[in-house]
C-alpha cells in the first residue's frame, strides 16, 4: 500500500513538472510571436508543432498556438498547411468557444483566401471577423478587418462598399488613437481610388498620409518609405516620371538610413526603369549598377537576376540587341516563373523584342507562346515584335497581319482608357451623391441625438437650477452672516489702528510742543543764559514738528489714493548719480565713509517722479546717518537685473533683529525706543518710501547687511 502511495506521489510530481515546463515553453513562444521586427517563422512553426503535441497544454493556450501558427504558415506561403491548421483551429473553437479568437480565425482565413485568389471566401471571412470583433470589443482587429474587406471589395470592383469600409477602418482607428492603423487605412483608401482609376484622389490621399506620418513620431521610417514608393507608382501611372523618380529617391534615402540594402536595390531598379522610359540611358545604367551592387551585398540572387534583366532592357533601348539578349537570358535563367509569373512574362516580352532583330525565328517561337496571355500593354509589344520578326524573315503577309492587329490593339487600349476615364468620372459623381446622402443621414441622426440631448440637458438643468437655488439661498444667508462678522472684526481693527495711530501721533506731537513751551517760558522769564542757543532749539523743534505734520499729510494722501506723481522719462544712470550728489550734504556732515557704485548702462531709461525719488534718497540717507555708529560706512549700489533697476542702501553696525526687519516700514516704529527723538526723524520716513516705490510699480524690502547694519533695497521697472 505504501509503495502505491509513493508511486502516485511521484507521478503527480512528474505531471506538475511537465505542466510547468509546458507553461514555460508557451510563454517563450508567445513572447517571440508577438515581438516586433523580423521573426524566424520556421523556428516558430517548429516550436508550435512541439507545443501542439504536448497534452498538458491548456485549451486557451492551444487556441493561441493554433491561431499564431496558422498566421505564420500564411506568411510563409505554405498555403495548404495553413488551410489544414485553420481547420484544426475551427474545430477547436467549436469545442472551446472564444469570440475574439473566432474573429482572428476568420481574419487569417480571409487573408489566405486573398492569396489563393478566392475573393468570395475572403469577403465572407472578413465580414464574419468584423461581426466577432464587434462582439468582443476588439477595436484594433475590427479596424484591420474593415481595411482588409475594403481591399477584397476593391479587387471585385465593388468600390462604394470598399470605401465605406475604409472610412469605418479610419474611424475605428481614431477611436482608439492608433496612428499605425489609421496610416494603414489611408494606404488602403489610396489603393481603392487607384484601382478605379481615380488617380488624383489616390494622390491626394497618399499626400495626406505622408503629411500625417511625418507629423507622428510613432510612425516608423519604413512606413514613410513605403508611402513615398506608393506615390511614385501613382506618378508613374500619370506619366510624370520625374516626380516618380523624386519620390523614389526620398524612399531610397529613408531605406539608406534604415540600412535596408534589399529595398534600396529595388528602389534603384525601379528608378532605372523610369529612366529607360525617359530615354536617359546613362542615368538608367548608374541606377541599375547601384542596384546590382546592393543585391550582391545581401546575396539576393533573385533580385540580381532582375537587375541583369533590366540591364538587358537598357541595352535593348540602346539598340545593342546581342547584349540585350545575353543579359535578359541570364536574368530569366535565374528567375522562377512560379514566384512571379507577371514579372517573368514581362522579361520574356523584352527578350522577344531583342530576338526579333537578331534571331527572328526564335523570337516568333517565344512570342507565340505569350500572345494573348499577357496584359494588353505587353500584348501590344508582342504583336509589334512579331511583325518585326516576320518582316526580318521576309514574311510580309504575316508581318502585315500582326501589324494590323497591333494597330487594332493600340486603338482598343486608347478606347479602353477613354472608357475607363468616363467610368471613373461617373463613379466619382456617384461617390459624391453617396457622400451627400450619407451626410444628410448623419445630419438627421445628429439632429435627433442633439434634440434628445437638449431635452435631457434642459431637464437636468432645471433640477440643477432648483437645487442650486436652494443651496445659494442657504449659502447667501451663511455668507451674509460671515461678511457681517468680518466687517465687524475689520471695523474693530480699523478703530484700534486709528486709536493707536492717534495716540502715537499725539505722543510725537506732544514731545516737541513740550520742548517749545519750556523754551518759550524760559525766554519769557529770562531764565536762559544763552537766548541765541534757545532760539536755535526752538527753530529745530519747529522744523521737526513741520516735518512730522508734512509726513502725516503725505501718508494720508497715499492712503486715500490722492498722492500724485509726475512721471518723466530720464536716463537711469545720470538720475541716480544726481540723486546721490543731492544727499551728499546729509552724509558729509557725519563721520561716515560713503561708497557709491553705479553699474547701469548709459542708454537705460526709467520713467519716474524725480522729486519723489529724491525724497526716498533723503529719507534713506538720514536713516543711515542717524542709526549708524560713527565712524562707519554707507554703501550705495545701483544695478540692472533683467527688466528692473535695483538700488540698495547698506550701512554698518548696529543692525536690527530679524523680527524688527519686518516692522521697519510700519508707521512710527522705532527699533530702539530709548534713542532720543533729537535725531530728528518722524518715524514715518520708511513708510513714505514704501508708498512712493509702490506708486512707481516697484518693490522695497529690508535685509541684514554684511557690513553689520541694515540693507534697504528697492526696485524700479525699466521703460521698454
Amino acid at each position: 500500500m505504501f509503495k502505491v502511495f509513493i508511486s502516485a506521489c511521484l507521478l503527480s510530481l512528474a505531471a506538475i513538472n511537465s505542466i510547468a515546463h509546458a507553461s514555460e515553453d508557451f510563454t517563450q513562444y508567445k513572447t517571440q510571436s508577438e515581438a516586433k521586427g523580423k521573426k524566424d517563422r520556421n523556428a516558430l512553426l517548429e516550436d508550435a508543432q512541439s507545443l501542439l503535441a504536448d497534452p498538458t497544454l491548456t485549451h486557451t493556450q492551444r487556441t493561441y498556438v493554433l491561431h499564431r501558427s496558422a498566421l505564420h504558415l500564411v506568411r510563409s506561403n505554405q498555403f495548404q498547411k495553413a488551410a489544414r491548421r485553420l481547420d484544426e483551429l475551427a474545430a477547436h473553437l467549436a469545442q472551446f468557444p472564444d469570440t475574439n479568437l473566432l474573429g482572428k480565425y476568420h481574419w487569417v482565413a480571409g487573408d489566405l483566401a486573398i492569396l489563393l485568389g478566392n475573393s468570395t471566401d475572403a469577403q465572407r471571412h472578413f465580414e464574419q471577423a468584423i461581426s466577432q470583433f464587434e462582439q468582443s470589443g476588439d477595436l484594433r482587429m475590427k479596424s484591420h478587418a474593415h481595411r482588409m474587406l475594403a481591399n477584397v471589395l476593391s479587387q471585385k470592383q465593388d468600390y462604394f462598399p470598399a470605401l465605406a469600409h475604409v472610412f469605418q477602418a479610419k474611424d475605428t482607428a481614431n477611436k482608439i488613437n492608433n496612428v499605425h492603423l489609421f496610416s494603414a487605412a489611408l494606404s488602403t483608401e489610396a489603393r481603392v481610388y487607384r484601382d478605379f482609376h481615380q488617380l488624383d484622389k489616390s494622390l491626394d490621399v497618399l499626400n495626406q498620409q505622408l503629411e500625417f506620418q511625418l507629423g507622428e513620431p510613432d510612425i516608423s521610417l519604413a512606413h514613410i518609405s513605403s508611402t513615398y514608393y506608393s506615390l511614385a507608382r501613382i506618378y508613374e501611372k500619370l506619366s510624370d516620371h520625374h516626380a516618380a523618380i523624386e519620390a523614389l529617391n526620398k524612399s531610397y534615402d529613408i531605406d539608406k538610413k534604415l540600412d535596408d540594402k534589399n529595398y534600396m536595390g529595388l528602389t534603384q531598379l525601379h528608378i532605372a526603369k523610369l529612366y529607360i522610359e525617359l530615354e536617359d540611358l546613362t542615368a538608367a545604367r548608374t541606377a541599375i549598377d547601384l542596384a546590382s551592387s546592393l543585391f550582391s551585398l545581401v546575396n539576393n540572387e533573385k533580385n540580381q537576376a532582375r537587375a541583369q534583366a533590366v540591364q538587358g532592357q537598357i541595352a535593348l533601348a540602346d539598340g545593342d540587341y546581342v547584349k540585350a539578349i545575353q543579359l535578359i537570358t541570364l536574368g530569366l535563367d535565374k528567375l522562377n516563373a512560379q514566384d512571379n509569373e507577371k514579372l517573368y512574362q514581362e522579361f520574356q516580352v523584352k527578350l522577344g523584342m531583342a530576338l526579333a532583330y537578331e534571331q527572328p525565328a526564335e523570337a516568333i517561337e517565344l512570342l507565340s507562346t505569350l500572345l494573348d496571355t499577357v496584359n494588353e500593354e505587353d500584348n501590344l509589344t508582342v504583336l509589334q515584335s512579331l511583325a518585326v520578326a516576320h518582316k526580318s524573315l521576309n514574311d510580309f503577309e504575316q508581318a502585315l497581319y500582326y501589324q494590323e492587329r497591333a494597330f487594332a490593339t493600340k486603338e482598343h487600349i486608347s478606347q479602353q482608357a477613354i472608357t475607363t476615364r468616363l467610368e471613373a468620372k461617373k463613379l466619382n459623381s456617384e461617390i459624391g451623391l453617396k457622400r451627400l446622402e450619407v451626410n444628410e443621414l448623419q445630419a438627421g441622426l445628429a439632429q435627433q441625438k442633439q434634440d434628445t440631448k437638449t431635452r435631457t440637458v434642459v431637464l437636468a438643468a432645471a433640477i440643477i437650477v432648483l437645487i442650486n437655488f436652494i443651496l445659494l439661498f442657504y449659502l447667501y444667508h451663511l455668507k451674509r452672516r460671515r461678511v457681517m462678522e468680518k466687517e465687524a472684526e475689520l471695523l474693530n481693527q480699523s478703530l484700534s489702528l486709528k486709536q493707536q495711530l492717534l495716540a502715537d501721533v499725539s505722543h510725537e506731537l506732544r514731545t516737541p510742543l513740550t520742548v517749545l513751551k519750556l523754551n518759550i517760558e524760559a525766554l519769557e522769564y529770562n531764565l536762559t543764559e544763552d537766548p541765541k542757543t534757545t532760539y536755535k532749539v526752538l527753530q529745530r523743534r519747529l522744523d521737526m514738528l513741520n516735518t512730522l505734520i508734512a509726513d502725516i499729510y503725505e501718508l494720508a494722501q497715499a492712503d486715500t489714493n490722492n498722492l500724485r506723481l509726475e512721471f518723466e522719462l530720464c536716463q537711469a544712470k545720470a538720475l541716480f548719480d544726481d540723486l546721490t550728489i543731492a544727499i551728499a550734504p546729509i552724509i558729509d556732515s557725519s563721520d561716515l565713509e560713503v561708497i557709491y557704485i553705479n553699474q547701469l548702462p548709459e542708454q537705460l531709461q526709467v520713467e519716474c517722479d524725480i522729486s519723489r525719488l529724491n525724497q526716498v534718497f533723503n529719507n534713506l540717507a538720514r536713516n543711515s546717518v542717524h542709526y549708524t555708529d560713527q565712524p562707519g560706512q554707507v554703501k550705495i549700489t545701483v544695478s540692472q537685473q533683467q527688466q528692473t533697476v535695483v538700488c540698495t542702501f547698506e550701512d554698518s553696525a548696529p543692525g536690527v533683529s530679524t523680527d524688527a526687519l519686518e516692522k521697519l516700514f510700519e508707521r512710527l516704529y522705532r527699533c530702539d525706543k530709548s534713542r532720543s527723538r533729537d535725531l530728528g526723524g518722524s518715524g514715518l520716513g520708511l513708510s513714505i518710501c514704501e508708498k512712493i516705490i509702490e506708486l512707481h510699480k516697484g518693490h522695497i524690502a529690508a535685509m541684514h547687511s554684511e557690513l553689520g547694519g541694515v540693507v534697504i533695497q528697492f526696485t524700479l521697472p525699466i521703460k521698454p
